[in-house]
């Protein structure tokens, strides 16, 4: 379950909530209240129990891994200028997974992409079972999204 906004105060509660439910936790590092993308919030984060961080700061990338949480870099392609710097960054930082945001232009950009050496999902806007499937057949393991309706769906 991804965690991209909310209290951070409630974290530790709800992070238990969401294990004893069977349930893996990733927290959004630069969203959730009272965190700051810094290396004390990833600290605290390991010690509230969280699975994984997501972030936009690749430098955050090794302390979340030191602290044995899965480093998700965030990855926002809001304009094909920006391409080059982000795999640049993605690269340096040496994250477990990639999330490409907006994950729905994920087939119309995948060419652009080198194979990259980390699992890449695809989040942001995708709200219907073909636009997951269309990011799948893209390059994803696997989409994020808040559509409800897709939680439980057979995509594959």
């Amino acid at each position: 379950m991804f965690i991209l906004r909310g209290d951070g105060l409630q974290l530790g509660r709800l992070v238990r909530r969401i294990h004893a439910a069977g349930k893996l936790v990733a927290v959004h590092v630069d969203l959730v209240e009272g965190l700051r993308p810094e290396l004390p919030a990833i600290s605290w984060l390991a010690g509230a129990g969280v699975d994984a961080v997501i972030s936009s700061h690749g430098q955050l990338m090794p302390a979340i891994q030191r602290e044995r949480m899965v480093a998700i870099h965030r990855l926002l392609l809001v304009r094909r200028s920006l391409l080059g710097s982000g795999l640049a960054a993605v690269k340096r930082s040496g994250a477990d997974i990639v999330e490409i945001l907006p994950g729905v232009i994920l087939p119309d950009v995948s060419h652009l992409l080198p194979k990259l050496d980390q699992p890449l999902l695809a989040g942001g806007f995708i709200r219907t079972e073909a636009e997951a499937r269309s990011a799948l057949a893209a390059g994803a393991v696997a989409v994020t999204t808040s559509t409800e309706g897709l939680w439980g769906a057979r995509l594959a």
